[in-house]
């Protein structure tokens, strides 16, 4: 069945099996796995993808399969991968710590808008 549009781009509004209010990593991720479960959903989000957001960037590496397995080529994207922490004050005094199991960086916007592709 799949997800017939999100919601502001539809002219005429029919009847779903589900309703996802808010387009953010959560609401794409329920809507791609309820439409693959051949649920009709439509999915309400307040802003036209894609859109810059100020967090984000750094993935944990434990979403690099489900991501995957939704549909986000990550494996084709040339990621980096983000293994160290490293905090920094004014005077210049450096922590650093790794990151177990780490991470990868993607722009939310990229992401954002791969994942509305695959939804819709």
């Amino acid at each position: 069945m799949g997800i017939s549009a999100f919601a502001r781009d539809q002219k005429i509004m029919k009847p779903h099996d589900v309703s996802i209010i808010g387009g953010g990593l959560a609401g794409l991720s329920l809507a791609i796995q309820l439409a693959d479960a051949n649920h009709s959903v439509v999915l309400f989000e307040r802003k036209k993808y894609p859109f810059h957001r100020v967090c984000g960037e750094y993935i944990s590496m434990e979403s690099w399969n489900f991501l995957e397995r939704i549909g986000v080529p990550l494996s084709q994207m040339n990621l980096p991968k983000i293994t160290q922490l490293q905090v920094s004050s004014l005077s210049g005094k450096v922590i650093e710590h790794s990151l177990k199991p780490g991470g990868f960086g993607i722009s939310r916007y990229t992401l954002d808008s791969m994942m509305a592709s695959i939804a819709k």
